[in-house]
């Protein structure tokens, strides 16, 4: 089928891009898991010219990239982390690129309770760019999605939470800690940018492997847009307040604006104040910060 319509769109001058495959769980792009070979191994399948039947690698607007879904890969946390290793190693052994299409709260998220009470707090907040930093970091996905913006029903899947009247004309809504975290990416890493590489230090500058991904303390993903912009996004899932110093190689002069969202009223994405290159300052327990570059 894509190939068959990737021709009719050469044919008559259509430049859509046609995608393959929406896979409903990552270990199905590079394994099998739930279902029998003829739905796993979808990387290989498509993109391996030893896959006579169903290569894609040649077929015309067929881009070489792969989509799929994060559910049910998010728990436990080494499986968080080592199944996006593995999809990464398995996409680059193909040259595929990769993008997270969909995902939401599920019943197998137990550490937040699962999908279950609409959930304003940083809770579900902190939960999910947790996910977004693995798939972004590890996985290296270069695009990534939610499910829902808007939603009426008692459940996590939504940002905003509706409450209709009985016309359906009117009533009011709620907004949630999950929407601002996603806006830590979604305003200020825009499209087009690259991801930087992090690494950590302790205090006698030691370095520490996977020092970005603290998985229940600090997390760390650095970012260059378009225009020369950077931007770095700061995680602290623990109940401490942390201690850093930023040491930007690149940039030796200038400030980081920075804006935090956490469980305080009002603070959502709030401007809270610049931080210097090489100056130590405080990311609060719980608590998302985004420092951005400033002149």
């Amino acid at each position: 089928m894509a190939r068959i319509l990737g021709k009719e769109f050469v044919h008559r001058n259509i430049d859509t891009r046609i995608l393959v495959n929406e896979t409903s769980d990552y270990r199905n792009m590079f394994d099998t898991h739930m279902v029998d070979w003829q739905r796993g191994y979808a990387i290989r399948t498509f993109f391996s010219p030893d896959s006579v039947s169903t290569y894609l690698g040649d077929a015309p607007n067929v881009p070489r990239m792969i989509v799929g879904h994060s559910y049910w890969t998010n728990t436990p946390l080494e499986s968080l982390r080592s199944i996006r290793r593995q999809l990464r190693d398995t996409l680059d052994r193909y040259h595929v690129d990769f993008w997270q299409t969909e995902t939401c709260i599920m019943s197998n998220d137990n550490e937040i309770g699962s999908g279950g009470k609409f959930d304003r707090t940083m809770k579900t907040a902190l939960y999910v760019a947790r996910i977004v930093h693995h798939d972004l970091v590890y996985a290296q996905a270069k695009s990534w999605q939610w499910w829902r913006s808007i939603g009426e029903k008692d459940y996590k899947d939504c940002l905003i939470r509706v409450y209709p009247d009985s016309t359906l004309l009117n009533g009011r809504f709620e907004d949630s800690k999950l929407l601002w975290a996603l806006g830590n990416y979604s305003r200020f890493v825009r499209p087009g940018a690259v991801r930087l590489s992090v690494s950590a230090f302790d205090r006698i500058n030691q370095f520490i492997p996977d020092g970005d991904t603290e998985q229940t303390g600090l997390m760390c993903s650095a970012y260059e847009n378009s225009d020369g912009s950077q931007v770095v996004v700061i995680l602290n899932y623990g109940n401490q307040d942390r201690v850093i110093t930023l040491d930007q190689k690149t940039r030796s002069t200038g400030k980081w604006q920075q804006y935090r969202t956490s469980d305080r009223e009002g603070e959502n994405l709030k401007p809270v104040g610049y931080v210097s290159n090489k100056q130590k300052f405080i990311i609060p327990p719980r608590a998302i910060v985004s420092l951005v570059t400033s002149y």
